[in-house]
């Protein structure tokens, strides 16, 4: 089996806040520390990262920095297969030369991509898949056979990025809260 972490990406500048191109937005400083914290707390669980791949776009690489670091990982590949607007599909075959059974790989990515991702490897139905609740920082371990197939996968836990707490399986929320109608955006007061 290989060891497969989804990351989403920490909390970074609102697009509406940030001059440049989306691909550019950086994180904030709470999203450097939520990741900082996070990064620390996943080191302290001993699993070993063989591969780490992040997307492009700086906000990615900047929290794959972050976890590197903590996890004394010495480099951090960038891969255009993990920009928001690829495809899961994509992304296994992107790295199935890369790792091997036994080995752990990380990788640092966008959502809807990064949800997709998990509801790929995880085989959801679309019910599932709907309430999947993958938060900036989040991240997830679910253990997977050959790649690009991915098969037979098992979801192990994930990672609440403000409390670093382990919570066994999926980020899913639970089915009553799925079916409640998005809350408003928050809009900036003038």
């Amino acid at each position: 089996m290989i060891r497969l972490y989804l990351v989403r990406h920490g909390i970074a500048a609102e697009p509406a806040d940030f001059l440049g191109p989306d691909e550019s937005r950086p994180l904030t400083a709470k999203g450097r520390r939520r990741l900082h914290r996070a990064g620390r707390a996943f080191a302290r669980l001993g699993e070993s990262i063989d591969l780490l791949v992040s997307s492009p776009l700086v906000r990615a690489v900047q929290s794959a920095e972050i976890l590197a670091c903590a996890l004394r990982v010495d480099v951090v590949a960038i891969a255009d297969e993990l920009r928001p607007a690829q495809s899961p599909e994509t992304i296994l075959r992107a790295i199935a030369g890369r790792v091997h059974d036994g080995q752990g790989v990380m990788l640092v990515s966008h959502d809807p991509l990064i949800s997709r991702l998990l509801s790929h490897v995880a085989d959801l139905t679309p019910v599932e898949s709907a309430r999947i609740v993958f938060r900036k920082g989040s991240i997830v371990r679910v253990d997977v056979g050959a790649l690009p197939t991915a098969r037979p996968a098992q979801a192990r836990w994930w990672m609440r990025p403000k409390s670093r707490e382990l919570r066994p399986g999926l980020p899913l929320a639970k089915a009553e809260e799925a079916a409640k109608p998005p809350r408003p955006a928050r809009t900036k007061p003038r």
